[in-house]
């Protein structure tokens, strides 16, 4: 047992989907002799910890309270944006995740982009807007296309849409406009970055940091450029395509800089922290940070680093990292996301699922739940099946082999993931 494990009296994961369970999947890995908890947890996640029924912020330190010291790893960005942590911190347990304000680097992208201006990390131009006529009048006067239409607040990863003409930009603009909360929130109107996208995760106390390997997800439906964005539908690590220089260009311009602003604004954080860069000719630049591992990076990046993630947590929770860097993995993970038919819309619900193991492979819940007994879907992203490998080509044919090994109908999943993992 390690000593962390002798400290605490359970680990509490909350959340309830695939990043969730791998998460736990990583912290049972090597099996602490402590009580695992989820909150609320789903099927594959009741396998290893007591599922718990709880979904508010008030409800699992409600809970927490008195059975300290927790460790709490927080894995959905709407629980750190309304203070879950701070709640749980001041009852003395020890939480993986940011603060309430500092959340706010992607609870709001109005906050994100003018922290980035204040401290010069680069992005893309932007302007934000606060009502549809005025938005409109923006798309009327633009020459260049595409444009980036984002929803400051939090949309789940689908209220973005790069718009490739104005007509398209006008629907999207008519569509957000049921939703009173978008426009009174704000809408970013931003330049189209190009280039080639990386998702780069940081473990940090909020002046020092270590590199997670290197990641890239699929954001879009299907293949089709021009097909709705999602909250992702595959990923795999490691990105080798990324030269050494490259990743120094990254520190200098953007890591770096970030821990320093984080510094000088007083922000507590504690926990991972997700910068979405473009690769662009003229350097990297930021489109977006999570306050939280990626979805599905997670199910990708957790599997291929064989550590004490127990250890690695209990520290980072306390402001330590538990080492100055991560070993290298030596294998290789692809995540194919199985989505429910009408997703990101209107997902269909209650299709009974069968999941076949095959070997070299994991699948984790994201949207399931058990209905007489029986596995059925009960969201959008349902599954996400992730093949390993000593290479990302070798872990692609068993991720897709264990995609073949799951009875899942009325289902949908693309069929390139990781493809272009070498070019």
């Amino acid at each position: 047992m390690s000593s962390a494990a002798q400290m605490m009296r359970g680990i509490l994961v909350v959340g309830s989907g695939a990043r969730e369970h791998a998460i736990l999947w990583g912290i049972a890995r090597r099996s602490p002799q402590v009580p695992l908890y989820a909150a609320p947890g789903n099927p594959g996640m009741a396998e290893l910890a007591q599922c718990l029924p709880l979904k508010s912020p008030q409800d699992i330190a409600a809970w927490a309270r008195g059975k300290g010291p927790l460790l709490v790893v927080i894995g959905p960005e709407g629980p750190l944006a309304e203070g879950l942590s701070d709640l749980l911190r001041a009852d003395g347990h020890v939480v993986v995740g940011p603060s309430r304000e500092a959340a706010q680097l992607e609870s709001s992208k109005a906050y994100a982009k003018k922290f980035m201006d204040r401290h010069g990390i680069p992005t893309a131009g932007w302007e934000i807007f606060y009502g549809e006529k005025d938005l409109a009048a923006h798309v009327a006067r633009q020459s260049e296309w595409p444009l980036v239409l984002k929803q400051s607040r939090l949309a789940q990863g689908k209220g973005v849409v790069v718009a490739a003409d104005a007509d398209q930009a006008l629907s999207c603009i008519a569509e957000w406009s049921a939703d009173a909360q978008v426009y009174a929130d704000g809408v970013i109107a931003e330049t189209c970055l190009e280039g080639r996208e990386v998702s780069v995760h940081i473990l940090t106390n909020g002046s020092e940091y270590v590199w997670l390997p290197l990641a890239q997800d699929y954001k879009r439906l299907t293949e089709d450029p021009q097909s709705p964005n999602t909250g992702g539908m595959g990923a795999y690590a490691p990105v080798d395509w990324l030269s050494a220089e490259d990743r120094e260009d990254i520190r200098i311009r953007i890591l770096d800089p970030i821990m320093q602003a984080i510094g000088q604004e007083g922000l507590l954080y504690r926990g991972v922290l997700y910068v979405g860069i473009m690769m662009t000719d003229s350097g990297p630049s930021v489109l977006e940070f999570n306050v939280r591992m990626g979805d599905p990076e997670t199910e990708v990046l957790i599997p291929i680093l064989d550590i004490d993630w127990t250890h690695w947590w209990w520290e980072l929770g306390q402001g330590r990292l538990a080492a100055p860097q991560l070993p290298q993995p030596d294998t290789a993970a692809v995540a194919v996301v199985l989505a429910s038919e009408g997703y990101p819309r209107q997902a269909l619900r209650g299709q009974p699922i069968t999941i076949t193991p095959t070997d070299d492979s994991l699948v984790f819940h994201a949207a399931t739940r058990l209905a007489g007994g029986r596995l059925v879907a009960d969201g959008g992203r349902v599954l996400a099946a992730v093949g390993l490998g000593r290479n990302v080509a070798q872990a692609r044919v068993n991720s897709y082999r264990q995609v073949q090994a799951i009875s899942f109908p009325s289902s949908c999943k693309r069929m390139d993931i990781a493809r272009d993992a070498g070019e």
